[in-house]
């Protein structure tokens, strides 16, 4: 029927046909994009409103910052992890508690230690012992167990510590023996 028509009835034909398929696509892409709002608006919505919350706790935070304790504690906490750095064992190789340990080991009943200390100085090491004697007689009795015991080369005790006869502050300084087998051992030390 379309041969049948006149051209100028074929135009009108064939425009009103090219607008008629205009529309139904116009109309194909429209619900097209409804459906696809439609599908993807909760989403959109949920993830609009999550990022919204990080946003808001994200400026809470901001807003709080930092207070005095946190850096301190911040502080406080690279400072002892340096410590216990220097306190590896891998850099202990001193001991200076095996040596206290020995110390303690040769201490007698009528005396009291308020104070241990060791120093290296130059490459050598001193240990310092302080404490209160009961009386004279232990605090010689002392010094000659760390003497005799093999751990210790140098003990010294000042002669000032001897000036009274009862309750005597000491301070005894003494010096490891030059033989590591002594003082890893535990065995007396070999005198060269």
């Amino acid at each position: 029927m379309f041969k049948l028509l006149t051209d100028e009835e074929r135009q009108k034909v064939a425009h009103e046909y090219v607008l008629r398929r205009t529309i139904v696509m116009l109309l194909a892409l429209i619900l097209v994009f409804i459906t696809g709002i439609i599908g993807l608006l909760p989403s959109y919505v949920l993830s609009n409103a999550r990022q919204n919350e990080v946003l808001e706790r994200s400026r809470i935070m901001d807003s709080i910052g930092e207070k005095g304790d946190e850096s301190e504690l911040r502080a406080w906490l690279v400072e002892t992890n340096r410590e216990l750095r220097l306190l590896s064992p891998a850099l202990d190789t001193d001991r200076p508690s095996d040596l206290i340990d020995k110390i303690i080991a040769e201490r007698l009943a009528g005396m009291r230690i308020k104070g241990l200390s060791w120093a290296k100085v130059k490459g050598e090491i001193i240990l310092s012992v302080s404490g209160i004697a009961l009386n004279r007689q232990v605090l010689i009795e002392f010094e000659n167990r760390l003497n005799s015991s093999g751990h210790f080369s140098a003990v010294s005790l000042p002669v000032s510590n001897l000036v009274r006869d009862k309750d005597i502050d000491f301070q005894v300084k003494l010096s490891p023996a030059r033989t590591t087998e002594a003082v890893q051992s535990g065995g007396p030390a070999k005198k060269p």
